[in-house]
C-alpha cells in the first residue's frame, strides 16, 4: 500500500471495492467522515442505500442532517430509525447495542451492512480488549467481514479518510461525544495511544491493528473446532456432549460453551467463571452449578445441559381423538389403530373407552401416581427410572382421565388405561418443531 501521505481518494476507493461483497449493501451512516467515505465507496455499487440511527443525543440532529445530505451527495437513499438511548451509565456501550439492533432489524435479508471504522478503530478496540483482561477473541479486535457485515476500510486510518472526505466535499460533522472522556475509549485516543507512541512506540496504531489480525487468525481456527462441537437444542436447555468438551483442547473447550451460552441468553457469552464452571460438570468435578444469570448446568448421561431454570409451564390441554397437541417443546399424537403393531418406541396404546371422558395432558405434579399391575408408583420415580433429566421432570406431560393418571406420556399406561381388544388409540410423544 502507498504510504500514508500519498493517498488519494482514488487509491482507497480501488482498496475498498475489492472488500466488498456480491449484491446489495446497506451503509451504517454516523454521520462522521468515516462512514461518509464508506458512503461514496459503496454508492458505485447498484442498489445501495443507508441507514442512520437517531439516539437523540447531544449532536445527534447535527450528524443526522449530514447524513441525509451525504445521500444526497452520493446518491443513495438514506433511512432514518428512531432508537432512543437514555443517558445513564455505560452509555457508550448501550448506545453500541441499539444501534447495532436497529441496522440488523432494517437490513434486509440478501443486503450486507457496510460500516465506516478504521485502522485506529481496530487499535482502540484491541488495546481496551487487553485491558480488560479479554482472551483471544477480544484481542482479535474487529473482523475484516462476517456474515452480513463488512468493514472495507479496516486497513486505513482516520486521518487517511478525514482527509479523503475533505477532498472530495463530502458532507460531515464531528460526533461531540468523542470528545467526552466518560468514555473509556476517548481516554485512550486521546491520552494514552499518544502517550504510547510519542514514549514507547512510534506507530502503536498501525501495531495494535497487526497484533489484533495476527490474534483473528488464531482466533478463526478456535472457532471454527468449537463449531465442530455439536449444541442440541432441547426443551429450552443446550445439550454439549461431555466427551467432546474433556477431549479437545480447553480453548476450543471454552468457545463452546461460549457459543451456548450466547445462545441462550444472546449476547451475554458468559464470564470466564461461567464457563469453568461448565466445564468442570462435563469433567465431573461438580455435579451441578448455577451460573450467572440463573443458569442451571447438570449432566444428562452423556450430556451437560446448560438450562434457563423453570421456564413457562404448559398449560392443560383437552384431548380429541384424533389430534396432535402442542405442549410445551413436544408434539403429542392421537390417533385411532388397528392391532398392536406399533414400532416407535415414544407409542404408547389406550384403551379408546377412556377418551369418551374427560380426558387431558398437563403436566406431571408433585404426588402424582399412576396405577401398575402391583399398586403403583409416584410419576416422579417413573420418570427417574427412565433416566428422564430432573429439569424436565416438573414438566413432563401426562394423560389424565376423571381426575386419574391414565400415561405417562412416551413411558408407561396404567393398567387400567390399557387396550382390551383390537382397536386402540396410539398415543406418540415427538420432539418439537418450535
Amino acid at each position: 500500500m502507498a504510504a500514508t501521505n500519498r493517498l488519494n481518494p482514488d487509491q482507497i476507493a480501488v482498496a475498498a471495492l475489492d472488500q466488498l461483497p456480491d449484491g446489495p449493501l446497506l451503509v451504517a451512516l454516523g454521520g462522521g467522515a468515516d462512514s461518509a467515505v464508506a458512503a461514496w465507496v459503496s454508492a458505485r455499487r447498484p442498489g445501495t442505500r443507508g441507514v442512520f440511527v437517531q439516539h437523540h443525543l447531544a449532536g445527534s440532529a447535527d450528524l443526522e442532517r449530514a447524513a441525509r445530505a451525504l445521500g444526497t451527495e452520493v446518491g443513495i437513499v438514506v433511512t432514518v430509525v428512531d432508537a432512543p438511548v437514555d443517558s445513564g451509565p455505560s452509555l457508550e456501550d448501550r448506545a453500541r447495542r441499539i444501534r447495532w439492533g436497529a441496522i440488523s432489524r432494517e437490513a434486509r435479508a440478501n443486503e450486507t451492512v457496510v460500516t465506516g471504522h478504521t485502522r485506529d478503530d481496530q487499535a482502540e478496540t484491541v488495546l481496551m480488549n487487553l485491558l480488560r483482561g479479554s482472551g483471544s477473541a477480544g484481542i482479535a479486535g474487529m473482523r475484516r467481514s462476517r456474515p452480513g457485515v463488512v468493514r472495507p476500510l479496516l486497513e486505513f486510518s482516520r486521518s487517511d479518510l478525514r482527509v479523503a472526505a475533505r477532498g472530495l466535499d463530502l458532507p460531515f460533522v464531528d460526533d461531540p461525544a468523542n470528545d467526552d472522556p466518560v468514555h473509556l475509549r476517548n481516554r485512550l485516543r486521546s491520552d494514552l495511544l499518544p502517550a504510547l507512541e510519542r514514549n514507547y512506540r512510534p506507530g502503536i496504531r498501525k501495531i495494535l491493528a497487526r497484533v489484533g489480525s495476527l490474534a483473528a487468525a488464531d482466533d478463526t481456527v478456535i472457532e471454527d473446532l468449537a463449531g465442530d462441537i455439536p449444541l442440541i437444542d432441547d426443551a429450552g436447555a443446550i445439550l454439549i456432549p461431555s466427551a467432546a468438551l474433556v477431549t479437545v483442547p480447553r480453548p476450543v473447550a471454552a468457545r463452546a460453551v461460549r457459543r451456548a451460552l450466547r445462545r441462550l441468553l444472546p449476547p451475554y457469552a458468559g464470564t470466564t467463571a461461567d464457563v469453568d464452571a461448565v466445564l468442570a460438570v462435563a469433567e465431573e468435578r461438580s455435579e451441578s452449578v448455577m451460573l450467572t444469570n440463573a443458569l442451571i448446568v447438570s449432566r444428562e448421561g452423556p450430556f451437560t445441559a446448560i438450562d434457563r431454570g423453570h421456564g413457562a409451564t404448559p398449560t392443560q390441554v383437552t384431548i380429541t381423538v384424533p389430534s396432535v397437541i402442542q405442549f410445551g417443546g413436544v408434539e403429542i399424537a392421537f390417533e385411532p389403530v388397528e392391532g398392536t403393531l406399533i414400532t416407535r418406541r415414544s407409542t404408547l396404546l389406550f384403551e379408546p373407552a377412556i377418551f369418551a371422558s374427560d380426558a387431558a395432558v398437563r403436566c406431571s405434579a408433585e404426588g402424582d401416581r399412576i396405577e401398575i399391575e402391583a399398586g403403583s408408583k409416584t410419576v416422579r420415580a417413573v420418570l427417574a427410572e427412565h433416566d428422564v433429566p430432573v429439569r424436565l421432570r416438573r414438566t413432563w406431560p401426562v394423560v389424565v382421565v376423571g381426575g386419574r393418571i391414565a400415561a405417562i406420556v412416551g413411558i408407561r399406561v396404567a393398567s387400567w388405561a390399557k387396550p382390551k381388544s383390537g382397536r386402540a388409540v396410539a398415543v406418540t410423544r415427538e420432539r418439537g418443531h418450535s
